[in-house]
């Protein structure tokens, strides 16, 4: 341990030392006064020397304290400079005036006396804020409460015996009340902070409350029985130099810190001021039976004034904190739009609507905000889609309200009064799109109409969010978009002749999807699935694949893995995974003689039965090398006569009776 460590702890041994001394000067004191030992000439001693080396040593302590803690600095040194001045009024009085008779009253002593109480004031407050690390507003108010309460019982039990012994000229008559006015207010400003800081102070805080109410008690006795006992007097000239040590003895005690007034949270924050509050109604329900004062009772009324303005200041808050917290419920942090909460809200009441009004629900996700976050970084990720969600907000303002749902997914719910639906969404877009150098940021979306499509508010964001992420997954910039080029450019390159057929299939099944009344995400899956149900032939051997001849057993048993292959290829990319689910039956028969699962009937995925549709079809029409191309008619008959066994008989009819018109009347428009 270094000398400067050292230092502080020899300091207070050292004015622990000084204030044992003091005290035993104190106790001789007090010993030769009230015990009246030793003659007048002893008393005279005392009373003027010992008396004065008492309450300017401690004065003196106090002052040391202040160049020792530099965070209490200030409050030790209004403190300690208020007890010399004091001091030195004591040492005028014994050397000017202690033998006049009379005594001049009031007298320069008095000034020095009365310059104590403003500054007690200032370390009151001083070591309030340095002691209590952050008070709140209303920490104030129950301070104000508290000293008001106080400061009426000290003027109640003060000022009606000091009244009745007071006399002599004016001047003197209000100096003399000064003492027990200015004991009033300190006693209260002590109340007020204990209040304040929820009664939290520790041992330093309790040495000073007793040393004030000494002190006080001390000026009462003085001025209520000056002249009629001399015990009562010396018994006083005891307690002021006594309420001195103990407010030096108060000064190097350890310092405490109890954190944050504001922080202490609970049912104990509002005891402190009730209580108060019950202080100043018995102080005037006694006035009522007993003579007070006119200044108790004044203090009483301000004190329930202050508890009723404490009761109006926290309404208050707590109506701005209710409602502070019901936008924060429905607001988004980060970009002030409405939340998912707020939308349900909204969305809930378009559906329920009656009469019900044309509106347009929009859900939209980010395309290349990932990595602009990654080149750029978080925060101006967060300042991106604060200024999107601006604009999204300030382009939807005539038409309805927008929303952000988290990440980066916004929505819209508007009414299509003035714009359709789909002007909507395109103005919606391009609020969320912006670009710059070395990045590109827009948006993929999918719209329901209300309520035209739905009927519950569940349902409008289900179909939504389906129709905007089959969306994304068509972009051409997207992962899965891109993940299917690669797998069809591999399958084209093994397969060259395959490329016409695939497009022919995936060209068929969208066709056949809309017939089956499939949009979004599942017409989507449907399309990816035709296009790659043959993927896994990537893995078949050129010798079986191309053999001219019929397959062996051990062949035809490779070439029905093809399926399974397919499958494990697609489930390597998530965004897939629903294809791969489909491409995996896509040679099951109605039937059950299919592969690899030997499904049959409803068991088989709806895509899977109508994309062996499909492919049987195209191959019809399009024809082999073995095998002339059929006419459509042709084809269909084959499927019909397939109807039962290999495929789906009901699917078939729909695809015969809406799928190939559909078709040839779009052909005979394109050769128009």
């Amino acid at each position: 341990m270094d000398k400067s460590s050292k230092w502080p702890e020899r300091s207070r041994q050292i004015a622990f030392g000084l204030i044992g001394l003091l005290g035993a000067l104190l106790a001789l004191y007090a010993a030769v006064i009230i015990g009246e030992l030793g003659g007048a000439p002893l008393q005279d001693a005392a009373g003027r020397w010992v008396y004065d080396a008492v309450v300017l040593g401690a004065a003196l302590v106090v002052l040391w304290r202040m160049l020792t803690i530099e965070t209490e600095r200030r409050a030790w040194l209004a403190l300690g400079a208020g007890m010399l001045l004091w001091a030195l009024g004591q040492t005028y009085y014994s050397v000017v005036l202690y033998y006049a008779s009379p005594a001049p009253f009031p007298s320069p002593a008095d000034l020095l006396f009365l310059a104590f109480y403003p500054a007690s004031f200032l370390a009151l407050v001083f070591l309030l804020k340095a002691r209590v690390a952050q008070l709140e507003p209303l920490a104030w108010v129950d301070g104000l409460i508290g000293a008001l309460a106080v400061a009426g019982v000290a003027a109640a039990l003060i000022f009606p015996p000091v009244l009745e012994a007071l006399g002599g000229s004016p001047l003197g008559v209000a100096v003399s009340l000064a003492y027990p006015c200015m004991d009033v207010v300190l006693l209260g400003l002590l109340g007020g902070a204990f209040v304040a800081s929820k009664w939290r102070m520790g041992g330093t805080w309790l040495l000073i409350a007793l040393a004030l109410l000494l002190f006080g008690a001390c000026d009462v006795v003085y001025l209520s029985v000056a002249g009629q006992s001399t015990t009562a007097l010396n018994l006083a000239s005891v307690g002021w130099p006594l309420a001195f040590l103990l407010l030096a003895t108060a000064s190097w005690l350890p310092v405490a810190e109890h954190g944050s007034a504001a922080a202490r949270a609970g049912k104990r924050r509002i005891l402190a001021p009730l209580g108060m509050a019950v202080v100043g109604i018995s102080l005037l329900a006694a006035g009522s039976f007993v003579h007070i004062g006119a200044v108790a009772v004044a203090l009483g009324v301000a004190c329930l004034v202050a508890v009723l303005a404490r009761l109006l200041i926290t309404f208050n808050l707590n109506t701005r904190m209710l409602l502070e917290s019901q936008d924060e419920a429905v607001t988004d942090a980060l970009t002030g739009l409405a939340n998912r909460r707020a939308l349900m809200v909204d969305l809930d009441r378009a559906v329920s609507a009656s009469p019900p009004e044309a509106m347009v629900l929009a859900l939209f996700d980010l395309d290349g905000f990932k990595a602009y976050n990654d080149s750029f970084g978080h925060p101006a990720g967060d300042d991106l889609l604060r200024r999107l969600g601006t604009q999204l907000d300030e382009a939807m303002a005539p038409h309805g309200r927008a929303y952000r749902l988290g990440g980066d997914e916004f929505c819209i719910l508007a009414a299509t009064r003035e714009l359709p639906a789909e002007a909507i969404c395109k103005v919606a877009e391009e609020a969320l799109s912006d670009r710059g150098k070395g990045f590109e940021v827009g948006a993929s979306w999918g719209k329901v109409l209300i309520p035209v499509e739905v009927v519950t508010a569940t349902d409008a964001l289900r179909l939504a969010d389906k129709r905007m992420y089959s969306k994304k997954g068509m972009r051409a910039g997207s992962a899965q978009s891109q993940t299917r080029g690669v797998l069809l450019r591999v399958l084209q390159e093994r397969e060259p002749e395959l490329e016409r057929h695939l497009d022919g299939v995936a060209r068929l099944a969208s066709a056949f999807g809309r017939a089956l009344g499939l949009d979004g995400e599942e017409l989507d899956v449907l399309v990816r699935a035709a296009e790659l149900h043959d993927i896994g032939k990537i893995a078949i051997p050129d010798e079986i694949l191309h053999k001219p001849d019929s397959l062996s057993d051990e062949e035809w048993a490779l070439m029905r893995k093809h399926t399974l292959v397919g499958q494990r290829v697609l489930d390597a990319a998530p965004a897939l995974g629903p294809v791969a689910a489909l491409v995996r039956s896509t040679h099951e028969r109605w039937d059950g003689s299919g592969y690899p699962d030997g499904l049959s009937g409803r068991d088989i995925p709806q895509g899977s039965r109508a994309i062996l549709i499909c492919d049987a079809y195209d191959a019809m029409i399009e024809g082999r090398p073995y095998r002339a191309p059929l006419s459509s008619a042709q084809a269909l008959e084959e499927l019909r006569r397939g109807a039962g066994t290999q495929f789906d008989p009901d699917l078939v009819k729909c695809f015969a009776e809406k799928v190939v018109p559909a078709l040839a009347r779009s052909q005979s428009a394109m050769s128009l």
